[in-house]
């Protein structure tokens, strides 16, 4: 961007009234917006419409509508959506992107499912459903470098080939793959995120709207950054809500700087409703430790909550102790969070393995209602009780076609649609071969369920597994954090990006609502015992 382009666009973005709110852990961010959102629309006869209201996911957005009382996508509120949504909004308007194209690239997945189609014919690693950089995959760290270098050096560049280059410089292999990513896309017709964001830098957005909100206005890149600024130079009035200390997508080239360099007036939230006092000590020895950050005071809970440093242990051990804590605790909500994905599936596995109910914060869980169904119909046939209304309705449309024909589900339709189910119909499911009955569509599900024989309340699965990006927004009363970082990590923190690591753990700490207990794993190197001295604050409540 030239000099006197940047003068103009800070000269339209000062005419606009520019609030910023920070918001640390537990201190009713999302809910301020919302609060300035109702105010705005009261006082100044704007209707929704007049409102652009941006986060960083959908989940976000959608919480947002729901609070809001709209449906996401409506012509009620046209402008609450993620900030690739709004570039997809306006280039479909502009004619840049068919409403065919979309329909097409849905039925293949949309962009991750091409990524993951392209990587399968490449003979490349990669995961579906990683939006948090959280996966030691070859393709997925391939694209996360790759949607860095764009969201650095594109706005200066303004040239794919040369971002390419900068890539071949960093990772030679990463730089091959990302060419025969372009040409497979090229080929194929189709476009992604990256282009989506290129494609408005280059046009720039058009809204009709007067008042902006936006949310975790920390996790912008460069380039991401830049397309915002576009939107508030369009805005009488801007509230933007964001955490520099929550910065954690560095992985795709995001710096709190621009929110921090950002001008206008500063709100800071001081209050924590989340974080009781010895949790939030022990989270500041990580946070203070970033170079540039803004300071806040926070007020904590006036409970001081417990911190406890576990004995260095297998990860084996580290579930174990989560485990044990939920079962002893079943009305509190535990969290067990990893750094990367691999953590993640291995834990999985393991509690798999044991057939222990859990789920996941974000993405595909295995103990869904579908399959806590069928566990609970196995163990009730198992111990001769009987299957409530749903159980049945389960059963009937999941049979196995070997062992119910079609016409005995018609039988058994029938019957529970009438309500009069005789008893003899569970004596005979009883003699039935009780793991055949349904038709299973996971390979491992068959053999998990020979471990059924205690019915499962799945509202009362109070354990959950994932990764501490995906925790990101969400709180639990207690919090076992595995102290735990992979090689590429360890690079990347050795090559200047210590700070992005802090501000991980930072956030994975700061979930803790009542308990956080932090566990070194044996399998994997340290972080946080080279960053903090724990004995002063491991004292509990």
């Amino acid at each position: 961007m030239t000099s006197q382009k940047l003068l103009r666009r800070l000269e339209v973005i000062l005419l606009s009234e520019v609030i910023k709110i920070y918001g640390p852990p537990g201190t009713g961010k999302t809910s301020t917006l919302i609060s300035k959102l109702r105010e705005e629309i009261q006082n100044d006869d704007l209707s929704l419409k007049d409102v652009v209201f941006i986060s960083f996911s959908n989940s976000a957005i959608n919480e947002v509508c729901e609070r809001v009382g709209i449906l996401r996508g409506s012509r009620v509120a046209p402008y609450f959506r993620t900030l690739h949504g709004l570039c997809l909004k306006n280039l479909i308007k502009t004619g840049k992107i068919s409403p065919d194209l979309i329909r097409r690239m849905q039925s293949k997945g949309f962009v991750e499912g091409l990524q993951e189609r392209f990587c399968r014919e490449e003979g490349i690693p990669f995961e579906r459903d990683d939006g948090f950089g959280a996966s030691d995959a070859l393709g997925n760290r391939v694209f996360t470098a790759w949607n860095a270098v764009i969201g650095e050096f594109y706005p200066e560049s303004r040239d794919i080939g040369k971002c390419l280059e900068m890539l071949y410089n960093i990772n030679y292999n990463y730089g091959s793959i990302i060419e025969r990513w372009l040409n497979f896309k090229e080929n194929a017709g189709f476009f992604d995120y990256v282009d989506l964001l290129i494609e408005s830098f280059e046009e720039g957005i058009e809204i009709e709207a007067k008042i902006g909100f936006i949310d975790e206005a920390q996790d912008f890149n460069r380039l991401e950054f830049e397309i915002v600024e576009t939107t508030i130079e369009q805005l009488e009035r801007v509230y933007l809500a964001g955490d520099d200390d929550q910065a954690i997508y560095g992985w795709k080239g995001a710096k709190p700087d621009f929110y921090l360099d950002l001008k206008g007036e500063e709100v800071i939230l001081s209050k924590t409703h989340r974080l009781p006092s010895r949790v939030w000590n022990f989270a500041k020895q990580i946070i203070t430790q970033v170079e540039r950050r803004k300071e806040k005071e926070i007020e904590p809970r006036e409970d001081a909550g417990v911190v406890r440093i576990l004995p260095k242990m297998d990860i084996r051990e580290f579930l174990s102790c989560a485990v044990g804590t939920a079962r002893r605790h079943p009305n509190l909500k535990v969290f067990v969070l990893f750094r990367t994905n691999r953590m993640v599936y291995q834990a999985e596995s393991i509690l798999l393995e044991n057939a222990i109910p859990f789920k996941r914060l974000k993405g595909f869980t295995f103990w869904d209602k579908e399959f806590v169904t069928a566990w609970n119909i196995v163990a009730k046939l198992r111990r001769k009780e009987k299957l409530n209304l749903d159980e049945l309705k389960f059963l009937v449309e999941n049979a196995n076609p070997d062992i119910i024909s079609e016409e005995q589900k018609e039988i058994l339709t029938n019957l529970i649609q009438s309500g009069n189910i005789p008893i003899t119909l569970f004596e005979a499911l009883h003699k039935l071969p009780i793991l055949d009955l349904i038709a299973l569509r996971r390979k491992r599900a068959k053999k998990l369920l020979e471990k059924a024989w205690k019915p499962i309340d799945f509202e009362k699965i109070n354990l959950y597994i994932d990764t501490i990006h995906a925790s990101k927004g969400a709180e639990a009363d207690i919090v076992f954090l595995a102290d735990a970082i992979t090689s590429p990590i360890v690079s990347a923190i050795n090559n200047g990006h210590r700070d992005d690591e802090l501000r991980v753990f930072y956030v994975g700490s700061t979930r803790a609502r009542k308990a956080l207990f932090v566990a070194p794993l044996v399998e994997y190197k340290s972080f946080l015992e080279e960053v903090i001295a724990y004995a002063p604050i491991c004292q509990s409540a």
